[in-house]
């Protein structure tokens, strides 16, 4: 039996041998800042001597569930940072509550979000920053796909993503992070909202909610109409509105099931 913390040894290493793969989309992983004097303080938190980086499109797996562990993140963070062409690449120069400024991690050849979610060390949260945040969700979404299919790290935990047509257990989750799947039964336009419906009792099903504002960010009142009878996975804190509820701000919050295509 190999010894406590081997994993995340073996881990690293996959993560320092491990080429970028060559893409042809906008997810810009060039330039940034050197981490040489870096360290983790807690999984969503890198310091060095003059600035504090939070790990953007990713969250430990604590968010979903509090029985998960987070300390395997926290330690294959700081084993990656031991590279000593680990990098910071920031999405946006204005902190966060924390005084944090959210980046991509990276060497020159292994993007670190992506390689832990591709472990099922993390999990993929849109980032609430500028829309250059939103450049590489779907490539993050796929990494994290592809460790729930293979049952890696905290998804050898059934049950983690939730059932739409189960509002009774989303109920039990309210002001927790969910990632909820089902098929939306209606879409209703209002003046200043929409909602997608994934029940017929909307005093008690599941439901999501777009503000006016919005709706161009997910292609428009058509384009959400269109959505009827299909099936989606939705990720964002939970709700009770007239039933659980789920807030969807940003396009990455949505992704179609079909071939798992983002949207």
């Amino acid at each position: 039996m190999p010894r406590p913390g081997t994993h995340v040894a073996l881990l690293c290493l996959m993560l320092l041998a491990a080429p970028l793969p060559a893409r042809a989309d906008n997810c810009a992983l060039s330039g940034g800042e050197s981490l040489a004097t870096a360290h983790a303080t807690e999984p969503r938190t890198i310091v060095t001597q003059t600035t504090s980086y939070t790990l953007a499109g990713i969250a430990p797996p604590s968010l979903l569930a509090e029985s998960l562990p987070d300390e395997p993140m926290l330690a294959a963070i700081n084993k990656f940072l031991a590279s000593p062409t680990a990098r910071a690449v920031p999405l946006s120069q204005k902190p966060d509550r924390w005084n944090r400024i959210p980046a991509w991690i990276m060497t020159d050849s292994v993007f670190l979000q992506e390689e832990l979610l591709r472990q099922g060390l993390a999990v993929a949260v849109p980032f609430a920053g500028d829309a250059l945040g939103e450049t590489c969700a779907t490539r993050l979404f796929a990494a994290e796909e592809e460790a729930r299919k293979a049952g890696r790290g905290i998804w050898k935990t059934p049950g983690l993503v939730r059932q739409a047509r189960d509002a009774a257990a989303l109920s039990s989750q309210y002001g927790r992070y969910g990632i909820v799947e089902g098929t939306i039964i209606s879409v209703g336009n209002r003046p200043y909202r929409t909602y997608l419906n994934f029940g017929r009792d909307w005093s008690h099903d599941f439901t999501a909610e777009i503000d006016g504002r919005d709706v161009p960010v997910f292609g428009g009142e058509q384009q959400l109409l269109g959505l009827a009878g299909k099936t989606v996975r939705l990720r964002g804190f939970l709700e009770e509105k007239g039933g659980p509820m789920l807030l969807l701000r940003r396009s990455s919050q949505l992704e179609m099931m079909d071939g798992l295509q983002h949207r």
